[in-house]
């Protein structure tokens, strides 16, 4: 399970980049508040990432979790409005589907009762 979530934090990380540079090339409106966004995803796969590769977990656990809850809400949030958007955008259900993804893969990795192969 660990494994999968790195590989989809490797692909949430990229696409994060992606959206970010997209969003600062093509400069419609609201592309700031976007921009943010992309960043924030990037920052919270790459701080999942690095919780794996840290011998000292405990401080970066609780703000893995949160962010964690916040790509749930992301991704279940552009889900929600591609899938009612006369303009359907393939990526956004795509990275939507990851975000969705990586976020159960992360509670359920690092939320009490799942720390049996964090003691290996």
């Amino acid at each position: 399970m660990k494994q999968l979530l790195q590989l989809l934090c490797v692909f949430t990380t990229a696409a994060a980049i992606w959206l970010g540079v997209m969003e600062n090339v093509l400069r419609h409106s609201g592309y700031a508040e976007r921009s943010v966004i992309a960043a924030s995803i990037a920052l919270q796969s790459l701080a999942t990432l690095l919780y794996f590769r840290l011998r000292e977990r405990s401080g970066l656990r609780n703000l893995v979790v949160l962010g964690a809850v916040a790509i749930a809400v992301l991704g279940g949030s552009a889900l929600g409005r591609i899938l009612q958007s006369p303009h359907f955008e393939g990526f956004v259900l795509i990275i939507a589907a990851a975000l969705l993804l990586q976020a159960g893969l992360t509670l359920a990795t690092l939320l009490p009762g799942q720390h049996k192969e964090s003691a290996a």
